[in-house]
């Protein structure tokens, strides 16, 4: 550096000459800077960069790859910092831990990854090992695969990838939130990971080292874990806390202590309001890095509630059923943040606690995600059309049955007099109108379950059903326990919404929620990340010519 000066002052003193001159050794340091990059393709596993409309994209690019730049001198710089090329890299490496059985990924689910392994072999790295790449078990397993390369330093660069995405059952452990210390689903993954990693130390004899760690999502959550607990022990390993490079993206808060680890990069855009939210600030997690928001919260929602004006009137509720006009009424818009930091508040308030949640509301949630979640991919749709549908599901079973149970004559002589009468419609309209106890609540569940009738009775076909007997079990013992755990939540959203808005209306968090599904998950899903972080990739090496790929990542 003390030459680089010296060389420098000699050339202020011939003016121009020594403008170009400088200018000259500008481009020529760049072209030093970036010589090492390489261009590396990441596969999609059916997602596009395509911010403006990513639903219309999902599954629609199975076969294609995107690509980004890596080279081992981003590791040249201690881990806390902007490193915008590496925080690219690292997600590019996170969407390669995707295991996608549509796209032609191996039957045999404990076969490695092809695509993590090939875009790990393009960067240098060997001597991949991979553990519990089956996900049988239920949230007791979590896919994990670390290689390395040896860096021109001297010193050996480990990365460590986990599974991102189609965990199978391995994502109930999302529900394990335990009654206290970390999320225990998510601290049991990172203690594989603690394990697994300790063994692949071990096994090379590593002494001088770097570690690279990604993870999105869930995946995401277990590693903030897992560097969580190398960060409080790190005495024990050959580095230091600046060679430890970690990157979660979109990852679940996790942790009981604020600790906020500098090396620990907890990236996320602003509109990401799914796993961003998924527990309330109450609970107590948190993330253990330093918050690195990509994009600013701009998302807007349209709040929603339902008119319930003339449902106590029973003339004029048939014809709104019959109708099915006028039930909802929008509010107005709000920002997304705000309304999911009202709504997680509103839901604490009302009993919504850590505990009541792991002891009420996750038996019969995670029996009913297992049934989604045991299935591949293309037939998961089909569990949630075989709950909601209206032709041959439950939905409409319930209401064919409610409908003939009306038709009997036992309520009333005529149709408006039993539906005035009728236990099921009165009970919904106590619930709606926030008056409802817990007698009320139990009556119209019981009805709801004996309306499901057997399982003959729902077969749609008689070789392939929608549902298998065993699941549709699952269903019909869970789907009631489930309502009923929420139901003082929806009695609370009553009150709530009339006393708010007047007595006419109900439901103003449940429908606003349901309404506005794809926009409180879309900063969440991938492809509305990664043009984000390219953007944020100063470009000014681009007329420098990019070297090939020659698999080294030199």
């Amino acid at each position: 550096m003390r030459a680089l000066n010296f060389k420098v002052k000699k050339l202020l003193i011939v003016g121009l000459v020594a403008g170009l001159t400088l200018g000259g050794l500008a481009i020529d340091c760049a072209r030093a800077e970036n010589a090492n990059e390489i261009t590396v393709t990441y596969p999609y596993y059916g997602f596009v960069e395509d911010s403006e409309n990513p639903w219309s994209t999902v599954y629609d690019a199975l076969d294609e790859t995107g690509e980004v730049q890596y080279s081992d001198a981003f590791f040249d710089e201690p881990s806390p910092g902007d490193h915008a090329k590496l925080r690219a890299a690292s997600y590019a490496l996170a969407l390669a831990g995707y295991e996608n059985q549509k796209d032609g990924y191996p039957a045999d689910a404990s076969s490695p990854n092809p695509k993590l392994y090939d875009m790990l072999t393009q960067m240098g790295f060997s001597d991949m090992k991979s553990w519990d790449i089956s996900s049988e078990e239920d949230g007791h397993s979590f896919g994990t695969t670390i290689g390395h390369k040896e860096l021109s330093s001297g010193q050996d660069l480990i990365v460590v990838a986990p599974r991102n995405y189609n965990y199978l059952t391995e994502w109930l452990s999302n529900f394990n939130v335990g009654a206290s210390g970390d999320h225990a689903g998510f601290s049991e993954s990172a203690g594989l990971v603690v394990d697994r990693f300790d063994q692949y130390v071990s096994m090379y004899g590593f002494e001088n080292y770097k570690v690279w760690v990604v993870g999105y999502s869930r995946g995401g959550a277990v590693v903030d874990l897992f560097a969580k607990n190398i960060n409080a022990n790190i005495a024990n390993y050959s580095m230091s806390a600046d060679d430890f490079y970690v990157y979660t993206f979109g990852a679940p808060r996790a942790s009981v202590t604020e600790t906020k680890y500098a090396n620990i990069h907890d990236v996320k855009d602003g509109n990401d309001l799914l796993l961003g939210y998924l527990f309330p600030e109450a609970w107590g997690f948190y993330n253990t890095g330093v918050y690195e928001e990509i994009h600013p919260a701009d998302i807007t929602i349209t709040t929603v509630m339902v008119d319930i004006s003339d449902l106590a009137d029973s003339s004029s509720a048939m014809n709104l059923l019959s109708t099915n006009e006028g039930i909802t009424k929008d509010v107005g818009t709000e920002n997304g943040r705000d309304f999911m930091d009202e709504w997680l508040g509103f839901v604490t308030e009302n009993g919504l606690t850590r505990e009541y949640f792991d002891t009420e509301v996750k038996p019969p949630l995670s029996a009913l995600m297992k049934v989604y979640q045991s299935r591949t991919l293309d037939k998961q749709s089909e569990v949630l059309d075989f709950i909601k549908s209206t032709d041959g599901g439950i939905a409409g079973k319930i209401a064919g049955n409610a409908f003939m149970d009306l038709l009997s004559g036992g309520y009333g002589s005529n149709m408006e007099e039993a539906l005035a009468n009728f236990p099921p419609y009165v009970d919904l309209v106590k619930i709606l109108n926030g008056t409802a106890v817990e007698a009320d609540t139990d009556e119209f569940l019981s009805y709801l379950t004996n309306y499901m009738e057997d399982y003959d009775d729902y077969t749609m076909s008689d070789t392939d059903p929608t549902v298998t007997e065993e699941e549709f079990a699952i269903i019909k013992d869970s789907l009631p326990k489930l309502m009923k755990a929420l139901a003082p939540i929806l009695v609370a959203d009553a009150r709530y919404t009339q006393a708010t808005y007047g007595e006419n209306y109900s439901l103003y968090f449940t429908y606003s929620l349901v309404s506005n599904a794809e926009n409180l998950v879309i900063g969440h899903i991938p492809e509305s990340i990664m043009p984000i972080l390219k953007s944020l990739i100063v470009r000014e090496e681009e007329l420098i010519p990019k070297v090939p790929n020659t698999g080294q990542g030199a």
